[in-house]
């Protein structure tokens, strides 16, 4: 049963974005499943600000580079 689960994991990783939606709304239309199980409203909340501190900008970058300053 293991493979069997495996296979179908892996088949759905190569579906794009829209099967896996497709997907998910064909399994909660014909899977019964109670509003509590089937919830996005149970998930945790996101906060701004995740990645603060994370990225941070030159101070000349805004500025051409030489090597580009001929096509412009």
């Amino acid at each position: 049963m293991s493979s069997a689960m495996d296979y179908i994991e892996k088949q759905i990783q190569l579906f794009s974005l829209k099967e896996k939606l497709q997907l998910l709304a064909y399994i909660a239309n014909n899977v019964n499943l109670s509003e509590k199980e089937f919830s996005l409203t149970n998930a945790p909340r996101r906060s701004s600000g995740g990645l603060t501190g994370k990225f941070w900008m030159a101070d000349d970058f805004d500025e051409t580079p030489d090597c580009f300053k001929e096509y412009m």
